[in-house]
């Protein structure tokens, strides 16, 4: 058999096609045969969506096994969703062809076949895709949401981690974290589940406004969620200016009132409607009614009225209420220092009264509760509106005073008949004394009071058993109603100390001093220490300054003034001279022995007025200078220090005055511009300031709510 070239169909049937080949030897004789294998790309692993590193690479080579050149492969994906670049390609003269694969987008195997023509057997390749890492993190659900501060949101914080194909990634750890608002999470980290999700729950903090997550997972840029927290209701209200100024009558104050409304958390509560109203007599706002603002605020001015001392606004909103105090500024014309409490009265005729009220004895009409509120400022009385007064006396526990029309009030304790009403009924307010007498002026002491009558006698009334009332032994201790004292004598002027009492006689009668009660310390000046229950007259023949003649409508200082227990007066020639005890000096003549008869007072000085306190005494000049001695423990002295002094020292430095009060551990005085000042004591707020504190005040201060 001769063997030919040539090219033969491709139809030959394949035992005649072997049959020609083994009998060619090298020499293709017959139609020629190509066959594909595979060189290289198979069995690779990758992401999936990722491009495989290594090509797909086949070779062709015919039935010699010589490489077939020049060849087209097909090259297509029969699995896993991939793509192949490129779909055909030549094979080179090695007889290779080579394609890439980027795998598709599901997890799994990914399979290629290579062909040579369409009914010719191919290679097949396979590739295995795997998970991508996470690139995404996004919001599925809760961003933008609000809510009241402190509440848990309504929609759950839910997050979706995908890799860069979108693909859900299953089992990756997100951690969430509040970024701003003070809030809290129900969990700090989550894995996502199968669909690539993961969720907490958003507890928002206190703080309203804008409040925010951040959540973050390995190798992904986090991301940042945020929800609005709102305001609660309205839970406080509170005074953010304006509150406890003074001012003229009738004028507007310099400072609006100001209110700010907060929720349970702190935060501004914006559009509550704040009423403002003004307390009976406290004058006028404007406007009546204001909405808060944005930061909570609301606001309104203010035009007080009335007749002196605190006035009030109430301003309210959302079911809370706050109190604004001011004082419409006023002068005084007398004051009354006494136990823990001062008393003055305005040159208006106004009593206002201040400092502790734990008996009644400021007569503004509260109950006593307990040991008593503390007033540091002048109050009104509760006869204010109702009642003028010209004269207000006040000691330790109870209080009186004198109207415009002569009539008597008292107020305070009552067990022993002080206050005059034929009663042991206490009163904690102005409460007229039960007689037909008219007063020209009131003197109170521990336990008892005394008046004098316009017509020039006195008559006293209250606790008895020390002789205190100076009308002669008696078989009860208290005397409910006013009763002359002994004697027959015309008066000019009445005081009352601790347990005794001491007056003036009129001019045509020798303006001599008479005392009486319990002199265990020679308070009565007659030269023993035995108690009298009738008016004695003071040893030694001094005749004392008389009282200046009454202003109309007002009371007039002193010439005689009575301590708890020693008593001083003036000379008609204006020395000033002292008996009793004098245990811290308090009878300023340089020593500290007592005196059962008038001494002189150191220092030469002349004096128009005097008044004494429990253990220390003060004195005016003519020209309004102000010198005290005696006990300073609390700094009542007014010199700046707590040294007891055993003569005048001063002058007392905010002068020139024109009326001193000396009480237990404090002093007042009014300046001749009708302002009044307190010194010493102000545990109970009695120096009026507005203030209260064991620290003693050493130096004059001024009564608040003056211009």
């Amino acid at each position: 058999m001769q063997c030919r070239s040539g090219r033969h169909s491709l139809a030959i049937i394949p035992v005649f096609a072997a049959m020609i080949i083994a009998g060619c030897a090298k020499e293709v004789t017959g139609p020629r045969i190509a066959s594909l294998t595979i060189v290289s790309g198979t069995g690779q692993t990758g992401p999936i969506g990722l491009t495989l590193s290594q090509p797909l690479t086949v070779r062709a080579t015919d039935q010699n096994g010589q490489p077939a050149p020049g060849l087209v492969v097909h090259w297509q994906v029969t699995a896993g969703g991939g793509v192949v670049t490129p779909s055909e390609s030549t094979t080179d003269e090695n007889g290779e062809a080579s394609a890439t694969l980027r795998l598709g987008t599901s997890i799994g195997v990914n399979t290629v076949s290579a062909t040579l023509s369409a009914s010719a057997p191919g290679v097949e390749f396979t590739a295995t895709a795997t998970g991508a890492q996470a690139t995404k993190l996004l919001v599925a659900a809760g961003a933008g949401q609000s809510g009241v501060v402190g509440s848990t949101l309504a929609q759950d914080l839910t997050v979706l981690v995908t890799d860069a194909l979108d693909n859900p990634k299953a089992g990756v750890t997100v951690s969430f974290a509040v970024l701003s608002g003070g809030g809290s999470l129900s969990a700090t980290s989550a894995i996502t589940s199968a669909t690539g999700t993961a969720t907490v729950r958003w507890t928002l903090g206190n703080i309203a406004g804008t409040q925010s997550v951040i959540v973050s997972a390995t190798g992904v840029a986090p991301i940042t969620i945020t929800a609005t927290a709102l305001p609660s209701g309205p839970d406080a209200i509170t005074i953010v200016s304006g509150n406890s100024q003074s001012g003229p009558r009738d004028v507007t104050l310099p400072t609006p009132l100001v209110v700010r409304v907060t929720d349970r958390a702190g935060n501004p509560v914006s559009g509550v409607l704040i009423l403002w109203t003004p307390a009976a007599g406290g004058g006028t706002v404007s406007p009546t009614s204001s909405f808060t603002d944005a930061n909570g605020r609301a606001t309104t001015t203010w035009t007080p009225s009335g007749v002196g001392g605190p006035v009030t606004v109430v301003a309210s909103g959302g079911g809370l209420s706050v109190t604004f105090t001011a004082g419409v500024n006023v002068n005084y014309e007398s004051i009354s220092a006494g136990g823990r409490n001062t008393c003055g009265i305005t040159v208006d005729n106004v009593m206002l009264c201040w400092g502790y009220n734990g008996e009644g004895q400021l007569g503004i009409g509260q109950p006593p509760l307990g040991s008593g509120p503390v007033f540091a400022y002048p109050q009104p009385t509760s006869a204010s509106g109702n009642l003028s007064f010209r004269q207000t006396v006040v000691d330790l526990y109870h209080g009186c005073a004198i109207t415009l029309a002569s009539v008597g009030y008292c107020w305070g304790v009552n067990h022993d008949g002080r206050l005059g009403t034929n009663s042991v009924i206490p009163s904690n307010a102005p409460i007229q004394v039960l007689t037909a007498l008219s007063f020209r002026m009131m003197a109170v002491s521990r336990n008892h009071t005394c008046g004098l009558s316009l017509s020039d006698r006195v008559y006293c009334w209250g606790y008895s058993g020390d002789g205190q009332v100076g009308i002669g032994l008696v078989a009860v201790d208290s005397i409910l109603i006013p009763t002359e004292v002994v004697g027959g004598l015309r008066f000019q002027a009445v005081v009352a100390g601790g347990q005794h009492a001491c007056a003036i006689t009129t001019a045509p009668t020798g303006s001599v001093a008479y005392c009486w009660g319990f002199n265990s310390s020679g308070q009565l000046g007659d030269g023993s220490t035995t108690t009298q229950v009738v008016p004695t007259l003071v040893s030694g023949g001094l005749t004392i300054k008389d009282v200046s003649a009454p202003i109309a409508g007002h009371a007039v200082p002193l010439t005689i003034a009575a301590g708890y227990d020693h008593t001083c007066a003036i000379a008609a020639s204006g020395p000033a001279y002292c008996w009793g005890r004098n245990a811290s000096g308090q009878l300023g003549n340089g020593g500290t022995t007592n005196s059962t008869s008038p001494v002189a007072v150191s220092g030469g000085l002349t004096f128009s007025s005097i008044s004494a306190g429990e253990s220390h005494s003060c004195a005016l000049t003519a020209a309004g200078l102000l010198y005290c001695w005696g006990s300073n423990a609390s700094g009542q002295l007014g010199d700046g220090t707590t040294t007891n002094r055993t003569a005048p020292t001063g002058p007392v430095s905010g002068g020139p005055y024109q009326w001193v009060s000396a009480g237990d551990q404090h002093t007042c005085a009014i300046t001749t511009t009708h302002l009044a000042f307190c010194w010493g004591d102000n545990q109970y707020g009695q120096l009026g300031t507005g203030a209260q504190g064991l620290a003693p005040v050493t130096a004059p201060a001024k009564v608040k709510f003056q211009p």
